[in-house]
């Protein structure tokens, strides 16, 4: 039809969920980490190009849908074809019309599952919803296309200053020291006569010329 399609494998783990987003492969992301799965356009024709034996063990199915971006059905398609091809040869095809839908908006072609080998399911079934719907179908999340802003931290109020409290002044009191009460001198005795040498006090000096 004239409408745009959206071709998207993804791989999903053993409980058919999208584990790993890394595994999802569409426009927007047009490889797998190590490109054991890769995508590309063209022409008409999106390719898929699969090493399934350098997959990772967490990736059990790798499920291939096409949905339409925008307001148009699945009912209004002319045709749809799905080929498998290995080394240049066409190992399956399969071919749907509008005719095999009504409303839809996506369709499930096929899937390449691990059991014990790996193996294919023809599954042509439609889907009631685009890709987001697809992506949630398969636990995945649609990432925002612009993340709003992270909103900056509100200021934390500074503290009030506040003034030092006035030092109050210790008062200083002053009085007079006490007079100290007025004692009479001691009097200081004369030796004893006893410790005077009684020779220096009573011995006459000698007077010259006079008999000794």
């Amino acid at each position: 039809g004239n409408a745009v399609y959206d071709t998207t494998c993804f791989g999903v783990d053993a409980a058919e969920q999208l584990s790993d987003d890394r595994y999802m492969i569409f426009y927007n992301q047009l490889s797998s980490p190590a490109g054991e799965i890769t995508l590309t356009n063209q022409g008409d024709a999106a390719v898929f190009e699969v090493q399934l034996q350098k997959l990772p063990a967490s990736i059990a199915k790798l499920v291939f849908t096409v949905s339409i971006d925008g307001n148009g059905r699945m009912g209004q398609i002319r045709s749809h074809t799905v080929e498998i091809l290995q080394n240049g040869t066409v190992l399956l095809q399969m071919e749907m019309t509008g005719k095999d839908f009504l409303n839809e908006r996506a369709i499930i072609s096929m899937e390449i599952y691990l059991k014990s080998v790996w193996r294919v399911n023809a599954v042509a079934r439609g889907f009631n919803g685009g890709l987001s719907d697809l992506l949630a179908n398969f636990g995945g999340e649609e990432a925002d296309d612009a993340a709003p802003a992270p909103q900056p931290a509100p200021a934390v109020p500074a503290a009030p200053a506040y003034a030092p409290a006035p030092v109050r002044p210790v008062p200083v009191i002053s009085a007079p020291a006490p007079a100290l009460p007025a004692y009479p001198p001691v009097p200081i005795a004369p030796p004893p006569n006893h410790l005077l040498n009684p020779g220096l006090a009573t011995r006459p000096a000698p007077t010259p010329g006079a008999p000794q």
